[in-house]
């Protein structure tokens, strides 16, 4: 191992050995700045008897994080690298107007080219989500809308159920790889969500134009449906499914697969809150290397060890049909390096993550760390890595 890995391990070790107990020791969990900070995330304005706006709030995160890396690349050829990356910058509104909807828009002000070898660029970016919901039923009057909640504008697409649990609340520095394969780009379209005794649904139609606000092009869909059922001894089930009507088309514009699947079992055992998820799809035809069926699995496992420290366990697992029908995450192994990683794309890869987090105000604010291990089958050799991760992250 390298002496730049050498310092950053022991750097990372000397922090979850020493730092993050003491901090936990204390249990005050945050004080009058954590107060503040979640503060910050109520509403400023509150007037139910308004005619017009009823409510304003605001709300915005900032995630940065550091990686260092070592890769061990096809045929010897290896390297070390470490990055640092503004991950997330995001500012936006609510508004309830009218009584009956609700107005929500957020943006990105952050670009981070750093790790691909550019520039980091600060100002408005693009639409996060933007979006007009209402209660169909309370507005049209019930009958068959009777609890249908519409969503119009541009959304998160749910695809697994790491990609349902906000950034503000994962509890590994970045989602699995088996997530991000079927976790699609922010999409315009509608929702019908409806929900009634232990199960609630959800179904979308999407534009699959490729833009950084609103879409206006409807000629390629892509469809979406969900589904969720809490069991009756608290474990519940999450079913995500999503078909792209414009795979093979021009009209493809964001490079969605034919289609895929995803189911996950959420449970609780001894403590630890565990989650198996897997996932099907069909990259489509055509595509030479890059298509044919892959699947993929991920198990997690995670538990407070005292009311500031969470621990997480994961391992996870994709396959594919064709030679380069999977990759690997973007962060880090296809980031700015000089090993030769077969441009992150294989038939096969394996990830195993360690992590400690420290919740100095809860979730909206916390130090995460953690220790990634990773092999990938590439067409030209294998590929492995040992990734550290330390990063903050906070919201209101």
């Amino acid at each position: 191992m390298k002496k730049p890995k050498q310092l950053t391990v022991s750097i990372l070790a000397a922090l979850s050995a020493s730092a993050l107990p003491a901090l936990a020791a204390d249990g005050s969990n945050g004080g009058s700045w954590c107060q503040l900070l979640t503060d910050l995330g109520t509403p400023v304005y509150s007037n139910d008897d308004a005619m017009l706006i009823q409510a304003v709030k605001f709300f915005g995160r900032a995630q940065v994080q550091f990686a260092s890396t070592d890769i061990d690349g096809i045929g010897g050829v290896d390297d070390s690298e470490t990055f640092d990356e503004v991950r997330r910058l995001r500012l936006g509104t609510q508004l309830q107007v009218l009584n009956n909807f609700k107005v929500k828009v957020n943006a990105n002000f952050m670009n981070d080219g750093r790790p691909k070898g550019g520039s980091r660029e600060y100002g408005y970016q693009s639409l996060d989500v933007a979006l007009i919901s209402f209660d169909a039923g309370a507005l049209l009057g019930g009958g068959a809308l009777d609890g249908v909640n519409v969503n119009v504008g541009r959304h998160k697409v749910t695809m697994s159920h790491e990609v349902h649990t906000s950034s503000k609340k994962i509890k590994t520095v970045e989602r699995s790889a088996v997530a991000n394969k079927v976790y699609p780009a922010r999409l315009t379209g509608i929702t019908l969500e409806r929900s009634k005794d232990n199960f609630s649904g959800t179904l979308g139609v999407f534009s699959t134009e490729d833009t950084p606000e609103l879409a206006s092009d409807v000629d390629g869909l892509a469809l979406y449906a969900n589904g969720t059922w809490e069991l009756g001894n608290g474990d519940s089930v999450i079913a995500d499914f999503l078909y792209n009507d414009a795979y093979g088309s021009s009209d493809n514009e964001v490079g969605l697969y034919d289609w895929a699947l995803a189911l996950a079992y959420l449970t609780e055992k001894n403590g630890w809150d565990l989650l198996l998820q897997g996932t099907l799809g069909d990259n489509g035809d055509g595509r030479g290397d890059r298509g044919g069926s892959f699947w993929g699995l991920v198990a997690m496992a995670s538990r407070n060890l005292s009311d500031n420290i969470e621990a997480v366990l994961r391992y996870s697992y994709q396959g594919a049909d064709e030679a380069e029908g999977i990759a690997t995450n973007s962060r880090y192994l296809r980031r700015s390096h000089d090993a030769d990683a077969g441009g992150g794309r294989g038939d096969q890869h394996h990830s195993i993550y360690a992590g400690l987090n420290y919740l100095a105000c809860g979730h909206n604010a916390k130090i995460m760390t953690g220790v990634e291990w990773e092999t990938l089958d590439a067409a030209g050799g294998d590929v492995d890595a040992l990734t550290l991760w330390l990063a903050f992250r906070t919201y209101f």
